[in-house]
């Protein structure tokens, strides 16, 4: 946005305003002023060009002092950042708005407004909003046309607030609805899907999935909430299953989830699944030939180019049912986008982990979601069943040391326990404390301190989980590819089970302690190793990612890889990126990939949303920042299987696990109205 501004001239579209452009102390002083605004906003991940939008909208009222047009474009940029957080509204009157303005105002204001500058524009903006001034601006009341609103103690973006409306009513009033089916005839079909089988295990294991999948079954709207490990994919399976017993078509199942990898890897469990029936029924071949998860941008038909979606209120989707998967990467907008494409009597089944870190753009919408649910359901049968918790975990193995301690302090970090410093080891689910990177032995959950220890903690992980397992061999060997085929598929598979077992996890992608310092930190150890340049961007050996959707070769922004010597017939050997693809792979030439493909040493923990890994080692930022949270730590350490390494400064995870992510959002709340509204 800079680049545009600069381009347009009106980088300092701010001087325009009255008694700005002239050179007496006044006008010194905003200037002054304006410039920190700009600055602080940097801080809070905001380009100038939300300051540039601020000082428009204050623009629009003329009959300003000198503070109060100050006031207007704090209070508009605040709202901004807290949106950039992802938060739909901001309190900012009043005791629960200290905090938060207080954070948010401090970099705006920083020693420019003076000492105590930040709480005395908080007042000032209190006073503002107090004084009706800026009715031009600022609506007081929730049916007022303005491009923000105050509804005390908040204030909305008016776009947000009729988003946050309308998705509340949708889904209260599919709460509200009565079951569909009677109980006998939906436990036959659930008997015959357990009975018919999976030839390599079982299928809906324990009383709590059998009654998810019934309760899911059962409702217009059916949220399914659990951790990493409780089954959640292979109870999309069985909901599938059932509602195709139950006498909705195969083609009117919809599966989506919010990225193209999430889709993707539904689509190859669903395959694998269906595939080891041990006597498929024909409703579930109807299922093999008919399902193809895809993407919820996909799924509304999202034009980029238009910027609009085919499928709406007016064009509704030819949907019986629809099925989400990682719903807690939901944000507001897109929730809004799919409630409303859908009919009045398709069922929506969402999956998800609440307690995960919530999505990048505004709203915690699953959170609030279930949230709303849980509590209607004690004050409603209608509503009972709508939210199912599944807390037993299949990924790690409680019954061994490693996989118990993961488990445990997942589950105290998800609590915030404070205590969990204080245990220590395997046998008591604590933590296993770490003096030097040699005594790391990637087993359970172990602590690394201190500040200085990322360059030998890199050093350690490099040699014991990157180099190790005869890497440089692989690494050396010509894959040679022959129909979509290779001469050496053993070798192949080692080579990515290899590099894909591990991942680091980072808080920031910038930073010292970011993911793309540690990319560049650990390629270059690659490169040393292999006795070549570190300026060559890839090397044989290396793990990708996939950073945007590339739809034509079916590559999706998440997707891992690795980079390979890859020989076709009648070609020459070229370093080419594998993916796996159908039970096999896919090679793509890195020339067809250059603007899409990153190194994947480490990852953010956003990204790493919906993998797992045998060990993941999660890097703590080398100072404080408002993303360092407990559900962030939970969302890194639950990606593993067996091992997390917990690298920094005890502090600052004592701050982690104490933090819970602030999000302020109305979500819940409204549908807690409507329902009131409802009678239910």
């Amino acid at each position: 946005m800079d680049e545009r501004y600069h381009n347009l001239g009106i980088a300092t579209v701010w001087l325009r305003h009255p008694g700005v452009a002239g050179d007496d102390d006044s006008a010194r002083e905003f200037r002054r002023r304006m410039r920190q605004i700009e600055a602080g906003a940097a801080e809070l991940n905001l380009d100038s060009g939300a300051v540039h939008i601020a000082a428009e909208i204050a623009a629009m009222e003329p009959d300003l002092e000198e503070e109060q047009r100050l006031a207007v474009i704090l209070l508009v940029t605040a709202s901004l950042a807290a949106l950039q957080e992802g938060s739909t509204r901001l309190p900012v009157v009043g005791a629960q708005a200290h905090a938060p303005m207080r954070r948010i105002l401090g970099p705006l204001c920083g020693d420019a407004f003076g000492p105590g500058g930040a709480d005395a524009m908080a007042e000032a903006i209190a006073r503002l909003l107090d004084s009706k001034l800026v009715s031009h601006v600022i609506g007081r009341s929730p049916d007022d046309y303005r491009p923000l609103l105050f509804l005390s103690p908040f204030i909305y973006h008016h776009r947000i607030r009729v988003a946050e409306l309308k998705v509340a009513h949708l889904l209260a009033s599919r709460m509200a609805q009565p079951p569909l089916y009677d109980r006998d005839r939906l436990d036959a079909a659930i008997a015959d899907i357990i009975k018919r089988g999976i030839r390599d295990g079982g299928l809906v294991v324990s009383d709590e999935q059998r009654g998810a999948v019934a309760d899911a079954a059962r409702h217009r709207l059916a949220l399914i909430s659990g951790g990493p490990g409780t089954g959640k994919t292979s109870i999309i399976l069985a909901i599938l299953r059932v509602l195709v017993r139950m006498g909705i078509g195969a083609r009117q199942i919809a599966l989506a989830a919010p990225t193209g990898k999430a889709a993707f890897r539904i689509a190859e469990s669903i395959r694998a699944g269906l595939s080891q029936i041990a006597d498929p029924a024909e409703a579930d071949i109807l299922l093999r030939d008919n399902c193809a998860p895809c993407t919820l941008h996909r799924l509304l038909g999202f034009s980029p180019s238009r910027g609009r979606f085919v499928y709406h209120h007016n064009n509704p989707l030819d949907a019986a049912a629809v099925i989400v998967d990682e719903g807690s990467m939901l944000d507001l907008s897109l929730m809004q986008h799919l409630v409303s494409a859908l009919k009045p009597d398709a069922r929506l089944i969402v999956l998800g982990d609440a307690d995960q870190l919530p999505s990048v753009a505004a709203g915690a919408v699953f959170r609030d979601l279930t949230g709303a649910a849980a509590e209607a359901q004690t004050r409603s049968d209608r509503a009972r069943g709508v939210c199912t918790r599944l807390t037993h975990s299949y990924r790690t193995d409680s019954s061994e040391p490693a996989g118990r301690a993961v488990f445990s302090v997942a589950r105290a970090i998800n609590c915030g326990d404070q205590s969990l410093l204080t245990r220590v080891g395997n046998a008591d689910g604590g933590l296993t404390r770490r003096i030097r990177p040699e005594e790391l032995d990637f087993g359970g959950v172990e602590f690394l301190g201190g500040s200085a220890m990322t360059e030998a903690f890199l050093d350690r992980w490099y040699a014991s989980r990157i180099a190790a397992h005869d890497l440089e061999k692989l690494s050396l060997r010509v894959f040679h590819e022959v129909e979509n085929a290779f001469d050496d598929t053993a070798g192949l598979e080692r080579l990515f089970d290899h590099m894909a077992a591990s991942r680091i996890l980072c808080l920031t992608r910038v930073l010292s302690t970011g993911s793309e310092r540690i990319n560049a930190s650990l390629h270059r150890r690659r490169a040393q190793a292999a006795g070549v340049a570190p300026e060559r961007e890839f090397l044989p050996g290396e793990p990708v990612i996939v950073v945007r959707n590339d739809y034509e070769r079916m590559l999706f922004n998440g997707d891992q890889g690795v980079i390979a010597k890859i020989r076709r017939p009648g070609g020459r050997t070229a370093q080419m990126a594998v993916f796996r693809r159908d039970g096999g792979f896919i090679t793509f030439h890195l020339a067809a990939l250059r603007e899409s493909l990153e190194l994947c040493y480490a990852t953010t923990i956003h990204k790493a949303q919906g993998s797992e890994f045998d060990a993941v080692a999660i890097m703590l930022p080398e100072r404080d920042l408002p993303i360092l949270t407990r559900e962030a730590l939970y969302t890194a350490v639950t990606r593993s299987r067996r091992s997390s390494a917990i690298v920094g400064e005890e502090e600052l995870l004592r701050i982690a696990i104490s933090r819970a992510m602030e999000r302020f959002s109305g979500l819940g709340e409204e549908i807690t109205r409507s329902l009131s509204h409802l009678g239910k």
